[in-house]
Order: structure tokens, then sequence, then C-alpha cells
């Protein structure tokens, strides 16, 4: 199988290894490493850090660091309102701290139903504080958690307490009924409840992609319709619910007529009171990339909206270009790089990063089309800067090369950003392992991710590049942007032998940006042992 791996890229990125800005580092005592099911770090301000691990089948652990980085508090959670044998049932779609309280949202179908929970946990203690059922979707037949089904989300506002939650019945034959939303205050009580209008009686498809809060002002919401699957008389709208308001104002961007299938990502720039909106959407290929089977090109766009008036201000096509030009210039590339977009990150001088990779779908299927095996491969990274104007400032490329079990849907990252988690896409103890983060502080960027320790120093071939599947001879690498050239290091250190590494649960991880601090799962291991430990590091 592996000889396809070497056929999926088109970017190879020459880095010579150097001594990047190592950050501090801090350990807790070990713990056995986890197992499978969902792992998830999460950094409070007063100082304490949360780590989740929801287990197969003997419900939610909770251990709590306190600020000298002891373990101070072990919670098993199990309930009689949801089923805590029901891992593979179960879809974690956001945590948050709201209130100074980990806030747990969790979804599970029951009888077919897909049901929302809501989990409060004391800050210091762990301890459960109350949870309570907020709603469901109807009935279905099959129950998964996909952006195309009946699916459940939970946007919370970066800048206060506040969120939404979003219900979204892909099947209802009303259109006005198909989207629901729920806007909350910081102690869980409704402001404003209300169905999302369509914008155009004639969609026949109507779906969810996106929204920010505004405190307990508003809700801005993103969504795509279309008269038929091929994208026929498609739009893409903003939309917007005052608080005080019982109906949606709408605004279609005009560039985005006749779009074929599309998601986004979307933010809130309050330094310059403009939505920043990032779209995906298929162009053309053999396959949708949206569905199963191989990725096909893609259209993506870079839009500024004017909130008050939801006009659109500006739009960019996020072309790429400083990516290719670093890869032709210094690299020798021949072919332009060809990434999805995965996430956005608005910086403090009102820039915006463009987090992309290589992302390769290959499924085989029987006789009767069912599906026998999938493995998503996750490749070169692309990082695009842009200016506040829509220009493209810089970027970079760095190449990776992994095969990850299951499916991985675009803009997956972003999702992964505010803790949403499916066994679907967690089928493998090793995918928590793979992708990469990105950290920016004021004074540095970097990109963290893991890799065979035979990659590291040669030259950047793909055709000698071990593809990363076996998670017991991984290290983490650390990459540092802040110069003219990419330098890489071992995040952890070099390693003593071939019997040695470290390696972390990128997918568990938590940045906090006021204090620069990166916490993850950290595995030690050293020939057949393996041990894990919470880190701390701390960045320039």
């Amino acid at each position: 199988m592996y000889r396809i791996y070497f056929l999926l890229f088109a970017l190879f990125v020459g880095i010579t290894p150097a001594r990047a800005q190592a950050p501090k580092i801090e350990k807790s005592e070990a713990f056995d490493e986890p197992g499978m099911g969902w792992n998830k770090v999460l950094q409070l301000k007063n100082g304490n850090t949360f780590y989740f691990h929801f287990t197969k089948k003997d419900g939610i652990e909770v251990n709590v660091f306190d600020k000298a980085r002891k373990l101070s508090s072990t919670q098993t959670m199990t309930s009689d309102l949801w089923d805590a044998k029901k891992m593979r049932g179960t879809a974690i779609l956001g945590l948050y701290e709201i209130n100074n309280e980990p806030v747990l949202f969790m979804a599970q179908a029951d009888g077919r139903v897909p049901t929302l929970y809501r989990l409060r946990f004391d800050g210091n203690t762990g301890k459960i504080v109350k949870e309570e059922e907020i709603g469901s979707l109807p009935k279905v037949k099959l129950v998964t958690f996909g952006p195309n089904d009946n699916n459940i989300f939970v946007e919370k506002d970066p800048q206060s307490d506040c969120y939404a939650i979003i219900f979204f019945n892909s099947y209802a034959e009303d259109r006005d009924e198909r989207i629901k939303v729920i806007h909350y205050d910081g102690n869980h009580k409704v402001i404003n409840l209300a169905y999302y209008d369509s914008p155009d009686d004639s969609y026949k498809y109507l779906r969810f992609i996106g929204a920010v809060v505004d405190g307990n002002k508003r809700v801005f919401l993103c969504s795509y319709g279309s008269a038929n699957l091929k994208g026929r008389d498609a739009h893409v709208y903003i939309s917007r619910l005052n608080a005080t308001d019982s109906v949606w104002t709408n605004k279609a961007l005009d560039f985005t007529e006749d779009f074929k299938e599309t998601r986004s990502v979307m933010a809130y720039n309050h330094a310059t009171n403009t939505i920043r909106l990032l779209t995906l959407s298929f162009a053309k290929g053999k396959v949708n990339f949206f569905g199963t089977g191989a990725m096909g090109l893609y259209l993506s766009f870079l839009s500024y909206i004017d909130p008050e008036t939801l006009m659109l201000k500006k739009v960019a096509p996020i072309v790429g270009q400083k990516i290719n030009d670093y890869a032709h210039d210094n690299l020798n590339t021949k072919l332009d790089y060809r990434g999805l977009p995965q996430a956005m990150v608005i910086n403090k001088d009102n820039s915006t990063t463009i987090l992309s990779e290589n992302q390769e779908q290959q499924i085989t299927v029987d006789q009767n089309g069912n599906i026998v095996s999938a493995v998503t491969i996750l490749g070169t990274i692309g990082v695009n800067e842009i200016n506040e104007d829509g220009t493209e400032k810089s970027g970079y490329a760095i190449q990776k090369l992994q095969a990850a079990a299951g499916l991985f849907d675009p803009l997956y990252m972003a999702d992964r950003n505010k803790g949403r988690w499916s066994f679907q896409n967690g089928a493998a103890d090793y995918n928590s392992y793979l992708s990469y983060d990105y950290i920016s502080t004021d004074k540095n960027r970097y990109i963290i991710f893991n890799d065979n320790p035979k990659n590291f120093d040669k030259d950047e071939d793909q055709r000698t590049r071990k593809v990363v599947v076996n998670i017991n001879k991984l290290n983490t690498i650390l990459y540092n942007l802040n110069s003219n050239s990419v330098n890489k290091s071992y995040l952890f250190g070099d390693p003593e032998s071939k019997d040695q590494s470290n390696s972390c649960h990128i997918e568990a991880s938590d940045f906090q940006r006021a204090t620069n601090t990166y916490a993850t799962i950290m595995v030690e291991r050293e020939g057949h042992d393996r041990q894990a430990k919470m880190v701390w590091l701390t960045f320039e």
C-alpha cells in the first residue's frame, strides 16, 4: 500500500536542521499511557490544567493539575443521564472554559435520537457541578456526526463567556426549520432562540456552515444554499440575529453565485470590527472531495464583512503564491502547492494566517461498493500569512508524510481546535499523534508535529521519506518560522538512541495565548517501556 504514498505530493521542501528557539519545559509525574478514547487538555485562567480522558466503557476520567504542575485531583464520571459505555456512538462537540468552569458539550444517540448534553465541572476539584440535557434532533436511521448529516454545533465567543448552540436538521421538510440557534450568556441562561429563515425559497439544499458569537449582543451565521447538488443557483449567505430580534437579517455574498459544495470558518476581529470568513468550495475533479474519494480542485477565498451592514468590504482568493515562491526560489520545486486550508488564525497586528495541509483520501471498496478500508494521507504543511488588506505577506512550506486511519473532513483542524471529536475520526490511537499544531506568540511562530527520526537528518527528498504509521518510533519536531529560513529541532531534546523517543498527542493539546503556554500529553519511550506525562511548554 505504501507505494501510493510517494505519488501524492507536489511539494518537496528543503529545510536545514538547526536549533530553534527552545521553550521552557515543565513536566508532571509519570502516569499510564492513555489508551483508546478521547483525550483533551484544557488550561484555565486560574492556572489549573484539566486533562479529560473518555474511556471505551468506564466513563470520563477528569484529572486536575494545579499551578505547581502537580496532580491535585482525579475523578471518574459516569451518569444515569448519558451512557458511559457508548463511546463509539458519542461525539464531543466542544470543550471550553465558561465562567471559570470547564464545560463539556457531548452528544449521544439514545434510540437513534441525537441528544446534546452539557456537563459543567468545578474549576478546582474537577467534580461535576451540573449535567443536563439541552436538546435533541429528530430520530434518524443511522446516527453520524458528519458535516452533511444531522448535526449539532457549539460556537463560543473568544472575547466573553457567551456561546451559541446550533441544531442542524438536514432532513426537515420545511427549510425554515432546518437550523435552530440558541444564544446563551455566561451563566448558561438563554438570551435568544430562533429558527433560521431560508434566504431563498427555491433552495432544496440548505446547510449551516459556520457561526460566530458577539457577546450577549448577537449571533452571526453563515449558510450555503443551492437548488440542487451540483450547486445550481447557489449562494453563501451571511446572517445576523440580534439578541432582541426574532427574525434573521440575511445578505448574499454575490461572488459566491453557483458555488459548489462549500465549507467555511468564521472569526470576528473586534479590533477592526470585521468578520473574516474563510470559504472552501469544490471546483472540479473526478470525485468530490467532500464525499468519499480522491481530492479534486477547490477554490478558497478570504472575505471581509461589515457586521453592521453585512456588506462585503473586500474579498481575496487564497492562492498561496508566497508558499509557491518559497518552494520554487529556495527549494527548486517545479510544481505548485495543492494543500487544503484547514484553519484560520487572526493575529494581533490584524493580519491573518491560513494553515493548510495536503490531504488525500485513499479508499478501498468491495464488489458491492462497501468501504473496506479508508486512509487519509496528511502531507505537506502550508503556512500563508495575509496582510490586513488581503495581500499575501509571506508563505512557508514544511514537508511531512503521515497515514491516518479513517476519512478526515476538510477544515478538520478548525473543528479540532474547538474540541470536536468523534469515534469516526478517532478510530485509531495513533490518529491523535498525527497532523500538526501552529503556535504564534508576539515574537515567534512555530510548527509542531511528530515524525520518524529517520526523516530528521535527510535532505527533504520525498522519495526517501519514511511514512509515519508507527507511533512507537516518533519524536516531536519543532519548526521555527521566525527567520528567513525554516529551522527545526527536536522539541524534547535529541534522542540518545533508536530505542528512545519522545512524542506528544497533537490532538489533545491546548495553547493559551495569554501565557504563551502549550500543554500536551507527552509519551516517553525507552525500549519497550512507555509512560506518559503532562507537559507545559512556554514559548517566547
